[in-house]
């Protein structure tokens, strides 16, 4: 279900597939995601491409890995956000909480290239 890529201090957490990050799903992701950032000074960007909605769960899931990124000293950046999915963090008002790539350059041999 989520793939994780690490190079050096920077991860990429991916779906493989088409997802909800939701109440079945926020469980799994959630204890990958906090354990990658409880190493302080980590690196952590989550590809959304593959995920098409995202409800209460899942958007408290992801400021949970916000606030322990903020303690760590960490970084939590998302990108590919689909249109839905931020109009959901919108009406939250949560979308000032997070950094939002830009499309980042493709992952290429294993090399993060942003």
């Amino acid at each position: 279900m989520i793939r994780v890529k690490v190079f050096k201090n920077t991860t990429l957490m991916s779906f493989e597939r088409k997802e909800n990050l939701d109440l079945n799903t926020s469980e799994a992701f959630k204890r990958q995601m906090m354990d990658i950032l409880k190493r302080p000074f980590t690196n952590l960007f989550v590809d959304l491409e593959k995920v098409e909605y995202v409800d209460a769960e899942g958007l408290s899931t992801l400021m949970a890995g916000q606030r322990l990124s903020k303690m760590n000293q960490s970084q939590l950046s998302l990108f590919n956000v689909k249109e839905e999915v931020l109009k959901s963090m919108k009406k939250h008002h949560l979308d000032t909480y997070f950094f939002f790539c830009d499309r980042p350059k493709p992952f290429s041999n294993d090399l993060l290239l942003v």
